[in-house]
């Protein structure tokens, strides 16, 4: 059995590239072939880019298409044997040309001759096997630099001992042990190595910090509570789960069963996964963010020299927020305070009109007139287009939060970590927005998590913009 790596959700996108890139070398192969076989021909060029060869080569894109799909050649995989890339790659090209020659006599389109076909079948093979395996060497020697990383939490007794040895293996993989939960064996003997924890009483929202991804239950099944404990706990988080077992092979569409070597493991994520899709939003927000800041960089001079002319202090705020994966970063903001507000809010925390760990009150003494202007109209946000481009947030995304808010957060509001923060977000957009309670709030980011989509990012763009010609931000 080959390893099959789902972890990274940019698997989709690497697996359709490479799928397009195998078929068009495919087509390169069947030209050079037809260079080798015809070099003696006078106008080898027409030759070559004849009518017949150009529609020889539209069949050979949909033919390497469908078998790299029915064969599943392409799925990103950390680990495989490179015995199983030249096999099934031998199989392709087989198959391909067999494919081909049919097609070609069905429709009298020219077959040169059986060297022609052999050569071709041997170009297009060695090609694709070349280009999988020098992917797969690039991207062992990234892992064993310490990039593409994946921090996991495992959980196992010594029935799930095998599948942690795999991992230990074979540090190609790509996956960093940063907690070990298991039996007494287990702890007793990799004490030493990992931070361990016995399962019979670990508190694991302890151990789930920011930067685990996922979390790995390779244990019997002697407990379905505890399972579910551990899904719950994972949903909270935000953390992909993973579930190794013996006893199932394939599960119903809405799970995804994947193997590490021979053991299956179940996978169950409630955070975005269309990395296509994410990839097409991290590039509008690279965009977009220019454009914003080119654009409207002779407003921007104007607002600051308001600002410096209406108080004393820096024109831009700087605070220390919780990202993706709890991930601190400075955010940025026009200053709307006077300058020490934060040291006057200890002296307010009992005017406080939210709920929860956030702060926020109407008519805040510490907001300058300017300030109160820029609030109305949410333009103190737009130096946050800079946090943007840097990567530490998404024009659309739940708001960051403060790091000492997150302390304060119950378990299941952890889960608004798991996604990129954002300048604009559903709370920010409802009508309601003075007035929703926090856990209301949270639990707008989760449906905006749950749901999240493309199309959900333009409706809030939209509304974004009604909400600032609303002008009725506090």
């Amino acid at each position: 059995m080959e390893t099959i790596d789902n972890l990274s959700n940019r698997g989709r996108f690497v697996k359709a590239l490479m799928t397009g890139v195998t078929a068009f070398f495919a087509v390169v192969s069947y030209m050079l072939a037809i260079v080798i076989v015809k070099w003696n021909e006078p106008s080898l060029l027409n030759v070559v880019f004849s009518r017949d060869n150009v529609l020889s080569g539209v069949f050979i894109v949909i033919f390497w298409v469908a078998i790299d799909t029915w064969l599943n050649l392409n799925e990103v995989y950390r680990s495989r044997s490179y015995a199983y890339v030249v096999m099934f790659h031998v199989i392709e090209g087989v198959l391909g040309s067999v494919m081909l020659v049919f097609t070609q006599t069905m429709l009298g389109l020219p077959i040169y001759n059986r060297t022609f076909i052999i050569l071709f079948g041997a170009i297009s093979t060695a090609t694709s096997i070349g280009l999988k395996i020098g992917f797969y060497v690039i991207m062992r020697r990234m892992r064993k630099k310490g990039r593409n990383i994946k921090h996991i939490v495992f959980v196992c007794d010594q029935q799930g001992e095998t599948l942690l040895k795999l991992i230990l293996k074979n540090f190609e993989w790509g996956y960093k042990i940063t907690a070990l939960v298991g039996d007494e064996y287990i702890v007793e003997k990799y004490k030493d190595r990992f931070d361990t924890y016995s399962i019979n009483s670990v508190d694991l929202p302890s151990i789930l910090t920011a930067k685990v991804e996922e979390l790995i239950y390779a244990c019997d099944f002697d407990s379905m509570t505890r399972i579910k404990h551990y899904i719950d706990v994972c949903t909270d988080f935000g953390v992909m789960f993973r579930l190794c077992s013996s006893f199932f092979n394939r599960l119903s569409s809405n799970v995804q069963v994947r193997y590490f070597d021979t053991q299956a493991v179940l996978t169950i994520c409630n955070t975005p996964t269309d990395y296509t899709g994410l990839l097409v939003k991290r590039v509008f927000d690279i965009l977009a963010s220019l454009i914003v800041i080119i654009v409207g960089m002779p407003f921007f001079l104007i607002v600051a020299l308001l600002i410096k002319i209406d108080s004393k202090g820096p024109i831009f705020f700087k605070q220390r927020r919780s990202g993706l994966r709890g991930k601190v970063f400075n955010l940025y903001k026009f200053r709307t305070m006077v300058d020490g507000a934060d040291k006057m809010k200890s002296e307010l925390v009992e005017q406080n009109e939210m709920s929860g760990p956030v702060f926020k009150m109407t008519n805040d003494p510490r907001i300058t007139r300017i300030g109160k202007y820029l609030r109305k109209v949410g333009v103190d946000e737009f130096p946050q287009f800079i946090n943007v481009l840097r990567g530490d947030m998404s024009i659309i995304g739940p708001r960051p939060p403060i790091p000492s808010e997150v302390e304060k957060y119950e378990r299941w509001q952890m889960r608004r970590l798991s996604m990129r923060p954002g300048i604009t977000c559903l709370w920010q957009v409802s009508r309601e927005r003075n007035s929703v309670t926090f856990d209301e709030w949270m639990r707008l980011d989760m449906e905006y998590i749950d749901n999240w989509s493309i199309s959900l990012d333009v409706v809030i763009m939209l509304k974004t913009v009604r909400t600032m010609l609303r002008a009725d931000g506090k």
